[in-house]
C-alpha cells in the first residue's frame, strides 16, 4: 500500500509565526493600512438618501445602506424601523436590530 501525500493547499506559503505579537503587529499594520477616509457628501445627495430612508420607513421597502465606521466600509440590508432626527439615529431592521448614526451613512440604494 503507497503512502497518500495530502497537499495543504496555500497554507504552506503562509509565513510561520513563531510569537503571538508578531501576529498581532502584523495584522494591526495590514488593518490601519486598508482604511479608508469618509467620503464627502453634497446636499444633493443627502436629499435622494433620505428620500430613499423615509421610503423605506412608511412604504417598508428594503434598502442596502452603506454605512462608514472607524475606515471601513459596511453594507447592511434592511427595512428602516424608526427615524430619530433630534438624536440623529436610524433604527434598521435587517439580521438584527440596528442602530446607525445618521453621519455615518454613506450611501443609500433600494434592494
Amino acid at each position: 500500500m503507497e503512502g497518500r501525500y495530502e497537499d495543504r493547499g496555500l497554507i504552506k506559503w503562509q509565513p510561520a509565526f513563531f510569537m503571538t505579537e508578531q501576529k498581532t503587529i502584523l495584522n494591526n499594520f495590514y488593518s490601519e493600512d486598508k482604511k479608508q477616509e469618509k467620503p464627502m457628501i453634497d446636499e444633493h445627495a443627502q436629499e435622494q438618501m433620505g428620500i430613499l430612508i423615509i421610503d423605506s420607513l412608511y412604504y417598508t421597502l428594503p434598502v442596502i445602506i452603506t454605512i462608514w465606521r472607524s475606515g471601513q466600509f459596511y453594507k447592511i440590508t434592511g427595512i428602516v424601523n424608526k427615524v430619530d432626527y433630534l438624536m440623529k439615529y436610524i433604527i434598521f431592521e435587517s439580521d438584527s436590530n440596528n442602530r446607525i448614526n445618521i453621519d455615518d451613512i454613506t450611501n443609500v440604494e433600494r434592494d
